[in-house]
């Protein structure tokens, strides 16, 4: 070890004469060490100047998908205005939406707005000829009963909405606690026959009925319980978590056409042992 320290340390002479003679112009002592070290150092100062070079100059463009802070602020900039004019032009198709049924109601035609585009954007309103479609909506938002009755709409109440619904369809009989009739029947009205869990939760029980039918009962947050009766087929089992809208079962349905083939799903709501209106929680 040492003898190998003392070739590295061992320092050389490089002198610089003239051939002719032995006048001596310059000279150095340096060792392989300190030579070495020199040209470490030298690479090191090298590599620092370009990274500040980098750093302050164009010489980023050099590499690919490099992007300063200043471009990335801009990118985010973008895709917000892009949401914005996303969430914008939705409003703008549910205004119109509006607008049109106003316009029914109000015994008039909605008209078509049609865009050329030009030197400048021009909107060009051209009037729609009034259509059996029309009449039967006016018909049905007028009437005194029906689902579609204005009459008939029901106030928006603080919880509505919290769970979503277990299928898709109308209500046919309704919760009435005074009568113990604690359940609402909701008929299936676009022929599907899935039954969805309301929200998140655990499967307490899954039960087979008198009349041979099956029933689920599932545990929510809060001491939330919904209960889904008159099925035909569940596809859940006891202690199963199940996430919000996953398919629990299918509802009996009879053979034939028609209201009289729909399936009814029977559905309670519960909550700390208490049986609660599900209208008041769940837009049907």
């Amino acid at each position: 070890m040492k003898h190998i320290w003392s070739i590295l340390t061992d320092k050389r002479q490089l002198i610089l004469r003239k051939k002719e003679g032995e006048k001596i112009y310059w000279k150095v002592s340096i060792s392989p060490l300190s030579l070495w070290g020199g040209i470490i150092g030298l690479l090191a100062v090298i590599f620092f100047t370009l990274l500040i070079l980098m750093a302050h100059t164009t010489l980023l463009d050099m590499f690919p998908k490099y992007r300063t802070q200043s471009e990335k602020l801009n990118e985010e900039l973008i895709e917000s205005i892009m949401r914005l004019d996303l969430m914008e032009r939705n409003m703008n198709d549910i205004l119109a939406y509006n607008e049109a049924v106003a316009t029914i109601m109000g015994g008039s035609t909605p008209t078509l707005h049609s865009t050329v585009l030009t030197d400048t954007i021009r909107y060009d309103k051209s009037r729609i000829l009034p259509t059996r479609a029309d009449s039967l909506l006016r018909e049905a938002l007028e009437s005194i009963t029906g689902d579609y009755s204005l009459s008939n709409t029901k106030p928006l109440q603080s919880e509505s909405a919290r769970f979503s619904a277990p299928i898709r369809g109308s209500i046919t009989r309704n919760f009435d606690a005074p009568e113990s009739s604690y359940d609402i029947a909701i008929l299936s009205i676009d022929g599907s026959d899935s039954v969805m869990a309301v929200e998140n939760g655990t499967v307490l029980a899954v039960d087979e009925q008198a009349d041979g039918t099956l029933s689920v009962m599932v545990q929510h947050a809060e001491g939330y319980i919904s209960v889904y009766k008159n099925l035909g087929e569940t596809l859940v089992r006891k202690g199963q978590t199940l996430q919000s809208g996953a398919v629990i079962g299918r509802i009996t349905t009879a053979e034939g056409e028609g209201i009289e083939a729909r399936g009814i799903l029977t559905f309670e709501l519960w909550r700390n042992g208490t049986a609660i209106d599900p209208e008041l929680y769940i837009l049907f």
